[in-house]
């Protein structure tokens, strides 16, 4: 399990990639066009693929289709990127039966996502992971969940299990990435920031090796470039990319919602065939799904769809 383990770690590093759904008009979930996308980002390079609840829209699908969905991208990817999986707010004894799924499904890790209503005390989040043991072979993730951060100390605890891998950051992206950054840093751990380019900014020199990318999604050459310019210590040049690409897209995403917008890039560089939603959330109007292309095109140029 340690080797295992070390591989993931090794492997966890620059943008991670959320999986974005794609929705037929019947409100169907469109696997062919979910697997068309992945291999296209594995054509682009992109280190790391995740399967997670808000992006992958998992309040709106069954538990069925989160397996079936594992099993899509699985068979997608391939091996040509790490590829994370992620549980359901499921019981520990669900939550066994889907990691010796997801193993099964050509997965590399799982993330464990523990519902937040459980809370945040050291038994209950120790205890669930003692509940797991044994299930698989797959390293795990754990899942810095909001609106209550893990407790440090707890997720330093855990860093030390030979099955667990690092911790997406869901929480503070400022303190408490911090203090779990520094509190696990003689671990073979991985600390993931929720998000942004910024964000990464802060934690890379400080030892973190990945964070989910805000243009990654339908941009992953960039993505890669602005990891690429940091590691090599062009730090303003990497300041410069996050003013240029990232600020004037997340500051249209604050005021449309960030799943919907990104559900629109998608549609709009050909990635996926349309912007839906699953009923009933509420997907964008023709003149919203105008502005995102409108500041789409302004800020990374004339767009070429990509037509899968």
């Amino acid at each position: 399990m340690e080797e295992r383990t070390r591989k993931v770690v090794e492997r966890l590093k620059g943008p991670v990639v959320p999986v974005n759904l794609c929705f037929a008009e019947d409100d169907s979930l469109d696997l062919g066009a979910v697997q068309r996308y992945m291999g296209w980002l594995c054509e682009q390079q992109v280190p790391v693929v995740l399967l997670t609840y808000g992006s992958s829209e998992f309040t709106s699908l069954t538990e069925a289709e989160i397996w079936t969905l594992t099993e899509a991208v699985g068979r997608a990817v391939a091996g040509r990127a790490l590829f994370i999986a992620s549980t359901g707010w499921w019981p520990p004894a669900k939550c066994r039966e889907f990691l010796r799924h997801a193993e099964q499904a050509g997965a590399d890790a799982v993330k464990v996502q523990i519902h937040p209503w459980l809370g945040t005390r050291r038994e209950v989040l120790v205890g669930y992971f003692d509940a797991l043991q044994g299930a698989s072979s797959l390293p795990l993730l754990v899942w810095g969940a909001w609106p209550s951060p893990y407790p440090v100390e707890v997720v330093a605890e855990l860093a030390r299990r030979p099955e667990i891998a690092g911790i997406k950051n869901d929480g503070d992206q400022f303190y408490v990435y911090y203090d779990l950054i520094r509190a696990t840093a003689d671990q073979d751990f991985a600390v993931v920031s929720g998000g942004q380019m910024r964000n990464f900014m802060f934690g890379y020199p400080l030892g973190s090796p990945a964070y989910l990318c805000t243009v990654a999604p339908f941009r992953p050459d960039l993505s890669l470039r602005f990891c690429r310019t940091l590691a090599e210590g062009r730090t303003q040049e990497a300041w410069e990319m996050v003013f240029r690409y990232e600020e004037p897209w997340l500051g249209l995403t604050e005021q449309l919602s960030w799943l919907p917008s990104i559900k629109s890039a998608l549609e709009v560089f050909g990635l996926y065939p349309n912007r839906r939603l699953r009923s009933p959330a509420v997907s964008h109007t023709d003149e919203q799904f105008q502005q995102i292309r409108q500041t789409l095109e302004r800020t990374f140029g004339p767009i070429a769809p990509v037509r899968l």
